[in-house]
């Protein structure tokens, strides 16, 4: 008799795990297949909110990973379901992001808001060249995710929705992005500018600018990617959250990925292809503490024992 397999689904997040920017990792399709003929449930979780679930389903289906588009679930697919079941719906939304994230909202039905107003789209200015009507743009929720084509009056339009008194509803706040060459800034690393500036500052006998940290940051209302386990939920409705017990999840960051699995009663698996290193693993504690590393993904089969 075969031996039980020892997890019900496994769950992989992709940056830094299947792929780097555009190279994916050597062995990664091939060890899904494997893992995939011997019975296992896989899906994908990524707080990427570049790209909808329709275009990483083409992506990864280039770098020879077949995934049903159920199975992929993104920050950008789950921002738009948050939004969904805000009440009341937001009836105008500004999209701080990518193709990927404004897609995801236009297909769940929102009004969005134009990147940046007339007569402000080229300049390096703020809206004070524009009429009074249009100073002050209306939008119930702003939805933040990484722009890698962010520009001044994007960031300008956002703060101004913000200080409107917009929700604001991150897609995730990852620090960076595993790349090629290193780690490139992430959406954290963009949204964290529009939290500077729509904060305040502490009761200090500083000056306020004399430090970052006499800011206190304006945080988001909600966010949707890891560590939080709101893209979880939408991805198993159908399932119990003791059976999530049997999960394995598979990442390359212990504040993003490993916090998400082991907060989330999931078993967590780090593979070194992306942000962490295996020191790193070493010293961490708490939630923050793999169940096991791996080398990288390619090596999944073997350590379960295909």
């Amino acid at each position: 008799m075969a031996n039980p397999k020892p997890f019900s689904r496994i769950i992989f997040d992709l940056d830094g795990v299947i792929y780097r920017g555009h190279t994916p990792i050597p062995g990664a399709a091939a060890a899904l297949d494997k893992i995939r003929a011997a019975g296992y449930s896989i899906a994908f979780i990524t707080n990427n909110a570049t790209r909808s679930r329709a275009q990483l389903q083409k992506r990864l289906a280039k770098m020879g990973v077949n995934a049903r588009r159920e199975e992929i679930m993104t920050s950008a697919y789950a921002a738009a379901r948050y939004l969904q079941q805000m009440k009341p719906r937001p009836a105008r939304v500004y999209a701080l992001g990518e193709r990927g994230l404004r897609n995801e909202l236009r297909s769940a039905g929102f009004n969005l808001l134009p990147l940046c107003l007339s007569g402000e789209c080229g300049s390096a200015t703020t809206f004070s060249r524009l009429p009074k009507s249009e100073r002050n743009p209306h939008a119930s929720v702003l939805v933040s995710g990484l722009d890698r084509y962010v520009t001044y009056t994007k960031l300008a339009a956002a703060l101004d929705v913000l200080n409107s008194g917009a929700k604001w509803v991150a897609s995730n706040l990852d620090p960076t992005l595993p790349m090629e060459n290193g780690v490139h800034p992430g959406s954290g690393g963009v949204s964290v500018s529009l939290a500077y500036s729509a904060g305040r500052v502490k009761s200090t006998n500083r000056a306020a600018g004399s430090a970052f940290s006499n800011i206190i940051m304006r945080e988001p209302d909600f966010v949707v990617g890891k560590p939080n386990s709101y893209m979880l939920d939408l991805l198993c409705t159908d399932c119990s959250k003791p059976a999530r017990h049997k999960f394995l999840f598979v990442g390359d960051r212990l504040d993003m990925d490993i916090a998400f699995a082991n907060s989330a009663g999931l078993s967590s698996l780090l593979v070194l292809t992306g942000v962490a290193k295996k020191e790193d693993a070493k010293k961490a504690k708490g939630v923050l503490k793999p169940g096991a590393v791996l080398a990288s993904v390619a090596d999944l089969p073997k350590w379960l024992g295909l």
